[in-house]
């Protein structure tokens, strides 16, 4: 039975775990078109730069982040994340309670100008930013070169300062306006990403503008990363 299982679920091998953001989760293994039970257990996730690996029980499944769309569909929610190979299996890790909610204010999940997706600028060639993606209890931005971050949240706005430029690192306008912007900062939890970045500050302009300008800083609040516009996906 184990020999058959092994060939259902098709592009899963053994394989050693990465260390770098790894974290206890629940599990949950369908496969598709067999009679074999749905496996339910702990597992253990591992995240580096995009690319995962999720040991859990016997199995060692792993998901390059540049095969993403091609071999397997991810898709996430509060609760967690789903990995589904058609025809093979759908692998669903859940986040440990503790890491399940953090607090929002109210209006965020609903009513909520920076939730969705951004399509960062192009330096040299180069993707600097690539997409950014505010999901009510995930974010995540970053590209190969630079590193991928992907995680929960705490929330705070900063109020809004005319002037055409926010508090501490836009470049003010060159003439005088009364452009004001709408402005939170996202700090990462349970820790920093491995670029190093610990806190990420959106600003939108408030004249119905579709670009954000975007901050990342240190845990010590120096500046990481200072992108520019960023502009709203369809």
């Amino acid at each position: 039975m184990r020999h058959l299982a092994l060939a259902l679920v098709g592009s899963i091998a053994p394989t050693a775990m990465a260390l770098a953001d790894s974290t206890q989760a629940t599990c949950i293994l369908s496969r598709d078109h067999s009679t074999v039970p749905s496996e339910r257990g702990t597992c253990r996730f591992s995240q580096s730069q995009g690319n995962v690996n999720v040991r859990f029980n016997s199995w060692a499944f792993r998901f390059p982040s540049d095969e993403q769309g091609v071999t397997y569909q991810r898709s996430h929610s509060p609760a967690g994340i789903s990995f589904r190979r058609e025809g093979q299996y759908t692998l669903q890790v859940l986040w440990q309670q503790s890491r399940n909610v953090i607090p929002k204010p109210k209006y965020w999940a609903s009513h909520n100008i920076f939730l969705g997706r951004w399509q960062g600028q192009s330096t040299a060639g180069r993707a600097v930013l690539d997409v950014l993606s505010v999901e009510p209890n995930r974010v995540r931005w970053g590209n190969k070169a630079n590193g991928i971050c992907d995680s929960d949240y705490s929330v705070k706005t900063l109020p809004s300062v005319p002037g055409g430029h926010d508090p501490d690192q836009l470049v003010p306008s060159r003439k005088p306006t009364e452009r004001g912007y709408a402005i939170t900062r996202l700090t990462l939890k349970p820790k920093p990403c491995s670029t190093g970045a610990a806190v990420i500050q959106l600003a939108l302009p408030l004249d119905h503008s579709d670009h954000l300008k975007v901050v990342t800083y240190g845990a010590d609040g120096t500046t990481i990363g200072h992108y520019g516009m960023v502009y709203r996906l369809p």
